[in-house]
């Protein structure tokens, strides 16, 4: 999550024109240092920088944006929503940082907070990401064990941009609401345009075990290995294949 904090950051940061006043100028100047410092994770002269980019220049959104970022980072939420809030008081039509409310409400479990902070997001038709608030309300439906709402809202991130990460929550989401068959067909999907995934491999060798195909399942989970051998992920799936080793050891012929 704070790589994608982080990368949406970077594309406010540079849809920031340096234009109008001297002032202007000077505060970008401030702002751009504390970027630099924000991406070597300096966090308190990242704070130091945009602080002064705010008393420079009092209506520099991005600023405050930054400061709801990095105090984000240090798990100080009620700071974090104070200073997005400063943001979309400044622009109304501000979604990056009403996505990021959303997903401070979120680790908060402020559901109602965080889909209405989503929900604003999206409103603003020329919104260059909204894939990235369906994903994020996706994550706040799983985390709430509502898995249908959750397929739904990776669903639609997908159909907007399709990446890994999004076709890998939503072939979780599915396992998780039963629709089993669908999440092979979706993490099958993952496995192509991604091959070298790791983790979209792992889940769907757990799809297949699921659905009671131990020699796909195997398949997988030995790709698992080969692809990131030290991984958590390489870890688990040399589990698996320990426990169906013996499985298959007590009964000989299981598929």
């Amino acid at each position: 999550m704070k790589r994608a904090v982080m990368a949406l950051l970077v594309l406010v940061l540079a849809a920031c024109a340096t234009t109008g006043t001297n002032d202007k100028k000077v505060a970008q100047g401030y702002y751009d240092r504390g970027i630099n410092y924000l991406q070597m994770k300096d966090y308190e002269r990242a704070i130091v920088e945009f602080q002064r980019a705010i008393k420079t220049d009092p209506k520099n959104k991005v600023a405050y944006y930054a400061l709801g970022v990095v105090n984000d980072m240090m798990g100080k939420y009620a700071d974090a929503e104070t200073y997005y809030k400063e943001a979309v008081g400044i622009d109304p039509e501000f979604s990056e940082a009403y996505n990021a409310l959303g997903v401070i409400y979120s680790k908060q479990q402020k559901w109602k907070d965080a889909q209405k902070a989503f929900k604003k997001a999206l409103d603003n038709k020329i919104y260059a990401t909204p894939h990235v608030p369906y994903l994020n309300m996706g994550d706040m439906y799983m985390a709430q064990h509502e898995y249908g709402k959750a397929v739904n809202a990776y669903r639609e991130s997908k159909r907007l941009v399709n990446q890994d990460i999004t076709v890998y929550k939503l072939g979780m989401a599915l396992l998780a609401a039963g629709n089993v068959k669908e999440a092979v067909a979706e993490l099958q999907e993952g496995t192509a345009l991604a091959p070298k995934n790791a983790d979209m491999h792992l889940a769907l060798a757990q799809a297949y075990l699921k659905q009671g195909d131990k020699r796909s399942a195997a398949s997988e989970l030995k790709r698992v290995v080969e692809i990131a051998p030290k991984s958590e992920s390489a870890r688990t799936a040399q589990d698996y294949l320990a426990t169906l080793d013996r499985d298959s050891a007590r009964k000989p012929g299981t598929k």
